[in-house]
């Protein structure tokens, strides 16, 4: 790494991080996870538009008129399948595990193993019908969802995260486990709402290169040797000379709070060597590495809980945006995401009660797909969407008209869509109200356009 380099970095870490250190004593070894006394959500943003109904189709019907042969005609492109009636109950029977809550009877793709045993534990809420993106632009709707604003306009992108803002008024941070922080992490300016503060917010790109070089634990031949050991050498003759209103003492202070901060998270992790099943999606067990990279931070994240006092985690993977052959784009991320002895298989198995406990996790894009395949096998960009929300603390049930008769009147309609009935502010409250009490009105003060689908309860989504 070049000088420059390493210094840019140095800065990027000051960024991000911000004021969000915690103030670190000594910090005690473990050899097992800490302990998680306080609740956290993990927010999974799916940038791109996915396509749920892909995921959770209706049972195949026979009868023509039925939802259950009119989906399945409508979506046979988007599932790479002949328009007949044989070839759609092929597919549903062959590809689909069969699920229903009692009322709505549905399908979840076979490929997403861990996904069915959630759901027949009773921890997987699908939250049907939700609206968020108010236009069908990408870069415009996501930052609605980050924002859980639904009157946010494409300049507003200063202005806080929801994410961010529910850890502050929580009193916890908020861990970036991206390559860089999303607005859903920024945390709230009290002196300006459209402006951002990130005093709580944690970037952790990569929490096993985490600590600044140590010059003792470098070769003295490596080249970055000599900018290790200058470094810290700069920046502790500073320290000692700097007065106590020099413009340095800030640099002076950053230096020591990543130094400190970043040796306690290595010491940590010393202790607890990265499971076999974790390393192994990062090596080929994913069709996107940067995703098992991101459980891997994650894993660490929560062996390293009582230094980082988490209250939400920011997680993304994109390429959810399947204008084309939709089955052969869709199906691997899917499978990625929730298959057997994939991203939250081996996440779940390798986290003790306590966290699987205190966590919850939430899956979505910026806006939903059309209710018909377009010509190319794909879906086009639509309001209407579904939610997951996944966790031990869920009410596992659907919540909303999974497959409502009015669309049969416009299936065959080119861009017809899902109707918005649920707004995303309405489901994020509840998540805010679970980790902490009192805290959606502050995250939320402004809920305004809010509505929920007759008929549901949201105030039974988790316990």
């Amino acid at each position: 790494m070049k000088r420059r380099a390493f210094i840019k970095a140095l800065a990027a870490s000051i960024v991000y991080t911000g004021g969000g250190l915690p103030a670190l004593g000594r910090v005690a070894q473990a050899s097992s996870f800490p302990t998680l006394d306080n609740r956290v959500l993990i927010n999974m943003m799916l940038s791109g538009g996915p396509d749920f109904r892909h995921l959770f189709p209706p049972p195949f019907d026979s009868n023509p008129d039925s939802y259950g042969y009119r989906y399945w005609q409508a979506r046979a492109g988007a599932h790479s399948i002949a328009e007949s009636s044989s070839a759609y109950q092929a597919r549903w029977e062959n590809d689909y595990l069969h699920a229903s809550d009692g009322q709505t009877k549905f399908g979840i793709l076979a490929k997403c193993g861990w996904l069915k045993r959630m759901w027949d534990a009773g921890n997987v809420a699908v939250i049907s019908n939700t609206v968020g993106g108010t236009t069908r632009n990408h870069p415009h709707c996501e930052l609605i969802m980050n924002q859980g604003n639904l009157s946010s306009s494409p300049t507003d992108s200063e202005r806080s995260g929801w994410g961010g803002s529910l850890a502050f008024y929580s009193g916890g941070n908020v861990l970036s486990l991206t390559r860089a922080p999303r607005p859903f992490a920024y945390g709230p300016d009290l002196s300006d709402p459209d402006q951002h503060d990130n005093q709580n917010l944690i970037s952790m790109r990569n929490t096993r290169q985490l600590a600044l070089y140590r010059a003792d634990d470098v070769p003295p031949h490596w080249p970055k040797a000599h900018i290790t050991r200058s470094l810290r050498s700069y920046y502790e003759a500073l320290g000692q000379d700097a007065s106590l209103n020099s413009a340095y003492d800030r640099f002076v202070e950053h230096n020591r709070a990543l130094r400190e901060f970043g040796e306690a998270i290595e010491d940590r992790l010393s202790t607890v060597p990265l499971p076999d099943s974790v390393t192994a999606l990062m090596e080929g067990g994913l069709t996107q590495s940067y995703l098992g990279e991101q459980i891997r931070n994650l894993f660490d994240s929560f062996i390293c809980s009582d230094i980082l006092t988490p209250s939400t985690v920011s997680m993304q993977l994109g390429g959810w945006d399947t204008h084309r052959t939709q089955r052969e784009v869709i199906e691997p991320k899917l499978e990625d995401l929730f298959g057997d002895g994939k991203a939250m298989d081996v996440l779940y198995q390798e986290l003790p009660d306590d966290v699987r406990d205190n966590a919850v996790f939430l899956f979505g894009g910026e806006f939903g797909r059309q209710l018909r395949a377009n010509g190319d096998n794909g879906t086009d960009h639509g309001s209407g969407s579904t939610i997951l929300v996944i966790g031990n603390a869920v009410q596992g049930a659907v919540y909303g008209e999974m497959f409502p008769e009015e669309e049969l009147a416009r299936l065959d309609a080119p861009g017809s869509e899902i109707t918005g009935l649920t707004t995303i502010d309405s489901v994020y409250s509840q998540i805010c109200e679970w980790v902490q009490p009192g805290t959606s009105e502050l995250v939320f003060p402004d809920r305004t356009l809010s509505m929920i689908e007759v008929g549901i309860n949201l105030g039974s989504l988790l316990v």
